[in-house]
């Protein structure tokens, strides 16, 4: 009797088993879940909005108006540093500039205005010009350039289309520049390089 016992209580166990573990996986991943996401995983300020007036300080975000400021600035500054070939024409290198959320904000409403109204210009369809655009986001500029692109997918791609177009490199080497912003809706984006 003890040998039919033993082996039923075998086969339930061997049953019984995988279910077990089963059901101890699903308890230790949801402890593991439930301590995983803690309210300091959760950024303090916006890494991912449209935020901010002004010059960055050494806690601003990241991405602003769609474009990763850091990787932008980045790329720009390398160019500047070494200088390249705008078309033609030999850029010597220039000094880097710096972000100005002001800046940002024209280039970001003026992408957002060509993708909203489905046209690509410097000139707004109000007939605002860079310049103007500048003025109304707060910034008092001296000089200014502005670049265009559509249909690029990353910051990379759309310097390297910067870069490939003379105008637009030339502003990028512009040794009068001091600061920049830029701004992205969909694929259409807008840089605005400037100095007060």
């Amino acid at each position: 009797m003890t040998g039919i016992f033993w082996r039923d209580f075998s086969v339930i166990t061997a049953k019984i088993a995988p279910m077990r573990s089963r059901f101890l996986l699903i308890v230790l991943f949801s402890i593991v879940l439930l301590f995983s996401c803690t309210k300091q995983d959760i950024p303090a300020n916006n890494q991912t909005g449209n935020t901010g007036t002004g010059n960055t300080g050494g806690n601003t975000p990241t991405i602003v108006y769609n474009v990763n400021k850091t990787k932008l600035l980045e790329l720009v500054n390398a160019v500047r540093k070494t200088g390249c070939n705008c078309g033609n024409t030999a850029m010597p290198p220039v000094a880097a500039v710096t972000w100005n959320d002001k800046l940002a904000k024209a280039a970001y409403d003026h992408s957002v205005d060509m993708k909203s109204n489905d046209y690509f210009s410097h000139t707004g369809l109000n007939g605002s010009g860079a310049g103007q655009r500048i003025t109304a986001a707060g910034y008092i500029w001296k000089t200014y350039g502005e670049n265009i692109a559509n249909g690029y997918t990353s910051e990379q791609a759309v310097m390297n289309g910067w870069l490939g177009s003379e105008g637009h490199c030339k502003n990028i080497m512009n040794a009068s520049f001091k600061e920049m912003g830029a701004g992205r809706e969909g694929n259409y984006w807008t840089q605005i390089l400037a100095a007060r």
